[in-house]
């Protein structure tokens, strides 16, 4: 019964993924190739699978959305957006369903796990720039681990640990960031959740996955600039404010212009009194659920979890609304079981109106946002440029432009194979 729930909600949040897209404009679903998503396929019609698979890109290994470009590689060019908006959908789909199983057999109440899977595609800072692209199929990977790391049913099978390993080491070969789960990882062991045989198996998958991206990191030809400076953490603090405000679209964070006449200015200090709070309540819930079987262990584990998650690459590239997507997933989780105790008891009419309240807050923000969801240029358009272009010098090198007019600086910033530019004999001998 929990498997055929978790189809369900899978579907549905597959749905939530691609229809946000197309609420932000109908023609997104098939004209927008974002980014990565068009440079991935492009590279193994270049090179080959296996050589684009291990090129790094910003640096560092990205093995599914590297594995995804080879499904988008096969189908006709024309069609590449639309089958990677759908493959993204599918991973978003899958990464819920899977959560949400995760979260049952673990006891956690229907009503959390079906709306903690469902963060994913729901809260606003997603819609931002990050829904529905095979490029940031890395978030699902990261909630997902986290997910079954911190929630792990009492009785687990072989194959169970088995595919949880599966999971990590995809992660891990993913995005560099999932060295953060060997800290869950030890502490699952050292409270006998799990067994020393299964604890290291999952250090294990984590390990290999991460020595897989140190080669790739250490062999770049251009390598990810790493300068951790204090104001680099400072803009790491004082993101967090800016963030959380996301999940009330519209309302800010800054000097305030009150009633024509008055300006407020915040405390200085505020990023880092939320970064103070979050830490404090996730050691506290830690501490408290440590030796027991109830929420708080998982709760304190979400909380930090995000911290460690927006801080790694903040401090490294900078502030960005990416960075803070999953953490504030994993935040929203967090307040969800610490609620379910509270909404348990009450009325059901307090329930479904908190839900209703909350659905209209999030509804300005629920259509993918103007920039994420606009064609530029649109695919199809782009294809019958670089095709009449090809057709009126044959020997020419020509380079195909991505949503949103992407790469910057015309491809300057990347390295062969994986550049958007491609030689018309290349063109022709590939779409013939």
């Amino acid at each position: 019964m929990v498997k055929v729930q978790a189809a369900l909600v899978g579907a549905l949040a597959a749905v939530i993924s691609i229809f946000r897209l197309w609420l932000g404009n109908s023609d997104a679903i098939s004209q927008v190739l974002w980014a990565e998503d068009g440079v991935f396929p492009l590279c193994i019609h270049k090179a080959d699978f296996i050589t684009c698979l291990v090129d790094p890109f910003a640096g560092y290994l990205l093995l599914l959305p590297r594995s995804l470009a080879w499904v988008v590689s096969v189908f006709p060019l024309e069609s590449w957006a639309l089958v990677a908006n759908l493959l993204a959908a599918f991973v978003a789909g899958l990464a819920s369903g899977f959560a949400f199983y995760i979260l049952r057999r673990s006891d956690v109440h229907w009503i959390v796990a079906f709306f903690g899977s469902l963060f994913l595609v729901l809260i606003p800072i997603v819609g931002l720039e990050a829904i529905n692209a095979v490029g940031s199929t890395y978030m699902p990977l990261l909630f997902l681990s986290a997910t079954a790391l911190l929630f792990i049913p009492a009785h687990t099978s072989k194959s169970y640990a088995v595919l949880i390993s599966v999971l990590l080491l995809v992660t891990a070969a993913t995005i560099p960031l999932a060295i953060v789960f060997f800290l869950p990882v030890l502490l699952q062991v050292v409270r006998k959740v799990v067994s020393i045989r299964v604890g290291i198996l999952w250090a294990l998958s984590l390990a290999l996955g991460t020595a897989m991206q140190a080669a790739v990191v250490l062999t770049a030809t251009t390598s990810r600039p790493i300068d951790i400076t204090g104001d680099s953490i400072s803009s790491w603090a004082n993101s967090q404010l800016p963030a959380l405000t996301t999940f009330w679209p519209g309302f800010g964070f800054g000097s305030v212009e009150l009633f024509n006449n008055y300006t407020l200015q915040p405390f200085a200090g505020s990023g880092w009194l939320v970064v103070l709070l979050i830490a404090g309540l996730g050691t506290w819930a830690l501490a408290e659920g440590f030796w027991s079987r109830g929420s708080n262990f998982a709760i304190g584990g979400l909380l930090w979890l995000g911290l460690l998650m927006s801080l790694l690459p903040t401090i490294i590239s900078g502030p960005n609304n990416r960075y803070f997507v999953v953490p504030l997933v994993l935040w929203s989780l967090a307040l969800l079981l610490y609620l379910e105790p509270r909404l348990h008891r009450a009325p059901w009419w307090v329930t479904s109106s908190l839900i209703v309240v909350l659905a209209l807050i999030w509804s300005p923000a629920f259509a993918a946002s103007e920039f994420r969801a606009t064609p530029a240029p649109p695919w199809n358009d782009e294809v019958a440029r670089v095709l009449a272009a090809c057709k009126s010098e044959p020997t020419r090198v020509e380079r195909i432009i991505f949503t949103p007019f992407w790469p910057p600086n015309w491809g300057d910033d990347l390295d062969e194979p994986s550049h958007p530019d491609i030689s018309c004999l290349t063109f022709y001998r590939w779409i013939d």
